[in-house]
């Protein structure tokens, strides 16, 4: 039934040497950034299921065929490797019928490797592989599933509980970001990749706990070391600003210089296409959306988010932006109660995308020269702030889920939050250290930051009284420790978080 197909997806049984041929490996090495996906997103052989989600055009199929030509290279057999795309319609059926069926024609007794991608667009894809669990079919079998719906992959992921078995170290369930700015930043610049590995913050756990310092109030030694390259960070944070860290449009800033107007539209019907077989109404979704865009940061009541989108429904308003989180293309975020350390769930939220490149995108949609418009507004005073504002969201998002081991960016109600105070000041954002305490960042996109600047982190900590510690304002170059919190340039921040 679908051996022709099998044998169409895996061209390397016949020709180990075909993976190198493979379009997203091509794609990779042609870029002028190129992402390193290293040891973190490796899938350990043993009988395992993992599941990877992440936004469309993240790299998902990069990956996958990147642990493919591993796996070759390591000298699997190229017929233990099983590879295919479920981008057309099917339904778990189809899913349990392939499986079977390359099990038959592998004919092999060593371990096999099955990657299924864009798995998750399939409803209950999750009973086809219980199924083959069940029946024992994947025994000495290592199988990943991919999919751009978050929420879905994490409801179908936890219905496999107690029938799979979970990996010695790291998750069953893994999330493909777009490249942080760090990441980025190495990328592109041997100098700022060159200091990360001298101070030995290429390491994962080094800059984690260089945040916690920066959190804690301090600059830490390393961070201090890195303060000379402000100037070159700060350009290379400005296009990250631009880009985003999606390795498309990256490679596009850094090979051309801009990016064309199709790359916008081209996300636009990408997500309005991913939002339709969610179930959301497209000519719903693009005002709500461009509305975010314009209004960044800002917490507002669903029911004005929605007036201002022309839907008359706070409630729909509501489901809309909570379903685009499900699909990673934004976060929302709830006020903080400081005197009960928890959410506010009755504030209004703040919406931040989840890659620079989407505020890009929706913020001047359907404008000629949406990138030149794009840098007018970077250089803007009045915008530059929100830029960098959200650049910041991300990355705190992400600092949210390293410091609390928690695997699911969505959800993270109970990580990061905003503040407010009685007197008007705000935070904006709260972050749970991981031990009992909340640390307040503040970003001030400005050279020199004053003591009024500070009013509202030093209202913060009153109101969460010890359950409050130092603290980071992000600053545009300035860099020191005043009143027990770390003024640190945000592009130094980004690039350890």
């Amino acid at each position: 039934m679908f051996e022709n197909e099998i044998r169409m997806s895996n061209p390397w049984w016949d020709n180990p040497a075909a993976i190198d041929r493979d379009p997203a490996i091509q794609g990779a090495e042609r870029a002028s950034v190129k992402r390193i996906l290293g040891e973190r997103q490796r899938f350990a052989a043993g009988d395992h299921v993992y599941t990877l989600r992440g936004p469309r055009r993240v790299g998902k199929t990069t990956l996958l065929m990147t642990e493919i030509r591993r796996l070759l290279g390591e000298g699997v057999r190229p017929r233990d490797i099983l590879y295919y795309s479920f981008e057309a319609e099917g339904c778990p059926a189809d899913i349990y019928a392939l499986v079977t069926e390359y099990l038959a024609m592998s004919g092999g007794r060593g371990r096999r490797f099955i990657f299924l991608d864009e798995i998750g667009g399939i409803r209950n894809w999750d009973k086809a592989v219980k199924k083959l669990l069940n029946r024992g079919s994947l025994r000495n079998c290592t199988l990943v599933a991919t999919g751009s719906h978050a929420a879905d992959m994490a409801v179908s992921a936890a219905s496999l509980y107690g029938r799979r078995t979970e990996p010695k170290s790291g998750s069953s369930d893994r999330i493909l970001h777009s490249m942080g700015f760090g990441e980025y930043a190495s990328a592109r610049d041997e100098s700022v990749r060159s200091r990360l590995r001298d101070l030995s913050l290429d390491d994962e756990d080094a800059r984690i706990k260089a945040a916690r310092s920066m959190l804690g109030g301090e600059l830490p030694g390393p961070v201090k070391e890195m303060l000379p390259l402000v100037d070159v960070l700060n350009a290379h944070f400005r296009n990250y600003m631009l880009s985003g860290g999606m390795p498309e449009t990256a490679d596009m800033l850094a090979a051309e210089g801009s990016i064309p107007d199709e790359a916008y539209t081209a996300c636009r019907e990408r997500t309005c296409a991913d939002l339709a077989v969610s179930g959301l109404r497209p000519d719903r979704a693009s005002p709500i959306l461009r509305f975010v865009a314009k209004s960044v940061g800002s917490a507002a009541p669903w029911k004005s988010r929605g007036k201002g989108a022309g839907i008359e429904s706070p409630g729909t308003a509501e489901g809309y932006a909570r379903r685009m989180s499900d699909l990673l293309l934004l976060h929302v975020l709830c006020g903080y109660d400081a005197g009960e350390d928890s959410p506010r769930r009755s504030m209004p939220k703040k919406l931040y995308f989840s890659d620079p490149f989407f505020l890009n995108t929706w913020a001047f949609a359907g404008c000629p020269n949406q990138f030149g418009r794009s840098e007018i507004a970077l250089g803007d005073e009045m915008h530059a702030g929100s830029f960098a504002e959200q650049a910041v969201a991300c990355h705190v998002v992400r600092l949210a889920s390293n410091l609390n081991a928690r695997n699911d960016p969505i959800g993270l109600f109970d990580s990061v939050f905003y503040w407010k105070g009685s007197r008007g000041r705000e935070v904006d954002f709260v972050v749970r250290t991981g031990n009992d305490a909340v640390a307040p960042i503040d970003v001030k996109w400005q050279s020199r930051v004053r003591r009024g600047d500070l009013h509202g982190m030093f209202d913060f900590r009153k109101a969460a009284g010890t359950g409050g510690i130092g603290g980071a304002v992000l600053s545009r170059d300035s860099a020191e420790e005043r009143s027990g919190m770390a003024i640190v340039p945000a592009s130094v921040f980004a690039l350890l978080v």
